[in-house]
């Protein structure tokens, strides 16, 4: 039987894989998941993580980390370029193949942390990993969606990008499994909780939101509160 972690781990699968589909499919109809995406992620992040955080002994002292997990997360798509194959996908023949690679790699190298943050959920207590569950869920639609075209915006072929839209779905699977061979303290299950609020405050905040409202359409926002109220629903009743 699998574990917790593992189970919520799966089911990114298929949101990052909607994503790849959606990037190729349905890229017209993308602003109102992603703004919904937004919602939810930064609802467990204020509604959840950061509570969590301040209830727990010594928790409120590891606000900094926060703070470096908004930043990493920052350094991260700046050095991958993540938004860029969206502004200029009609310049393909400026782009080599192989950059394209390397920012799919890093993208990777994300939802890897994604699993890993289901885990440290988990281990802190089932409603945290539950809700953080629901977030990377939530936002690693968009995960897929970028995968594929950065890949097919540097002029790789589909099957290609369809590879590394494979790499990117399994990597929060393997992400969240490290975790279950490491037992952590409670000072660095702190650390890393209050890294990951930070982490999720940057996604929701400063690349899914702005992703969404690209477009312009009042439904982005409707879409966004929709997000952000049921993560708010969803705690409410976990807590009662």
């Amino acid at each position: 039987m699998l574990s917790m972690p593992i189970l919520f781990a799966c089911m990114t699968l298929f949101s990052t894989g909607l994503g790849g589909v959606a990037a190729i499919r349905l890229r017209d109809r993308m602003h109102l998941l992603l703004g919904f995406g937004s919602g939810a992620v930064l609802g467990v992040a204020l509604l959840d993580i950061i509570p969590e955080l301040f209830a727990l002994d010594g928790g409120a002292k590891m606000m900094p980390f926060a703070a470096i997990g908004f930043l990493a997360f920052f350094a991260l798509e700046r050095y991958t370029a993540m938004h860029q194959p969206r502004e200029h996908a009609h310049a393909k023949g400026s782009h080599v193949q192989e950059f394209g690679m390397v920012v799919a790699a890093g993208l990777s190298t994300h939802s890897f942390l994604d699993g890993v943050a289901i885990g440290v959920g988990f281990q802190t207590s089932e409603r945290v990993g539950l809700l953080i569950a629901l977030g990377v869920i939530a936002h690693d639609l968009s995960d897929g969606l970028n995968t594929v075209t950065v890949v097919l915006a540097h002029g790789n072929p589909l099957k290609r990008a369809a590879m590394w839209l494979m790499v990117d779905m399994l990597a929060p699977v393997v992400g969240a499994a490290s975790t279950l061979m490491i037992g952590l303290s409670h000072g660095l299950l702190l650390w890393i909780l209050a890294f990951f609020a930070g982490s999720f405050l940057y996604i929701g905040a400063s690349d899914l939101l702005p992703e969404a409202r690209e477009h312009d359409s009042p439904l982005v926002g409707v879409a966004f509160s929709a997000g952000l109220l049921a993560i708010y629903f969803i705690t409410r009743f976990l807590r009662s």
